[in-house]
């Protein structure tokens, strides 16, 4: 895992943690008892994913949907738990899927992942981002006609998740409603730098990276800090218009779940 930066040039925004437990439910058409997060599998594809659907949950309407991918640590369920948790009544599905591109090598071995030899074979042949962007689209599929979700989901990860969530966002920003990312790595993995995706939603797609005040490990002019600004740099020659640095008053580092979950919320209006 490597150690952050802090935002020089950041805007403040104040924002409210959610507190309450979260609720998670199977597919149907009334209200559900709460459950912790259940570990799923696609339908049409091997990736595996925590799903945690929100408190209220009916088949009656359209659901948005939070995908939320860990840092190199990659404890999934943890990650999972933390935003259940912080999402309180909020109407997110949260997603938590077991991506393989938020970090570096040796993954195969970390016991959080519960994948068969043959689908790390799959994950070996096919390539990592292959793996995860597919598998990310059959889980999609699998919650827009299950669970009701919205075709187009918010996206946050803290750290090494940023090598995932800059790999969504430069190859594919049309599958993305916004986008939090919390002291990002960025390497430009998985990504053509040359050849960023040319979609109109990338204009004014928005995409935030929040760092917290009292967060030493991205301080300004840590290697993190350069990497993400990199990254925010290439986003803007590319055309992403809607790009901004958030200074989080009184936090470290930690997923700040409840300040993305309010900045999410803050969309729906």
């Amino acid at each position: 895992m490597q150690r952050p930066a802090s935002a020089g040039r950041s805007l403040l925004l104040t924002l409210a943690s959610g507190w309450l437990l979260a609720l998670s439910f199977a597919p149907g058409s009334s209200v559900h008892a709460s459950e912790p997060p259940q570990l799923k599998t696609a339908s049409t594809h091997p990736i595996q994913y925590y799903l945690s659907l929100p408190e209220g949950w009916t088949n009656a309407q359209k659901w948005p949907v939070v995908v939320v991918i860990d840092s190199a640590e990659r404890d999934f369920s943890h990650a999972a738990a933390a935003f259940a948790q912080a999402r309180g009544s909020r109407p997110f599905i949260l997603v938590t899927p077991l991506v393989v591109t938020n970090g570096g090598a040796g993954f195969r071995s970390v016991p959080t992942y519960h994948y068969s030899n043959e689908v790390w074979d799959r994950i070996q042949n096919s390539g990592p981002f292959k793996f995860d962007m597919d598998g990310l689209n059959a889980i999609m599929q699998d919650v827009v006609k299950d669970y009701r979700g919205e075709d187009r989901f918010f996206l946050t990860g803290l750290e090494a998740a940023g090598h995932t969530i800059w790999g969504v966002l430069f190859n594919h920003p049309e599958s993305v409603r916004a986008a939090v990312l919390v002291c990002p790595n960025y390497a430009g993995r998985w990504i053509d730098e040359a050849h960023v995706s040319n979609a109109p939603e990338r204009v004014d797609l928005p995409i935030r990276n929040f760092v917290g005040a009292n967060d030493t490990l991205c301080s300004q002019d840590s290697p993190i800090h350069t990497q993400m600004m990199r990254a925010v740099t290439i986003a803007g020659e590319q055309g992403y218009k809607n790009v901004a640095l958030v200074r989080i008053d009184g936090k470290g580092h930690e997923r700040l779940a409840g300040e993305v979950l309010d900045y999410f919320s803050s969309l729906l209006k």
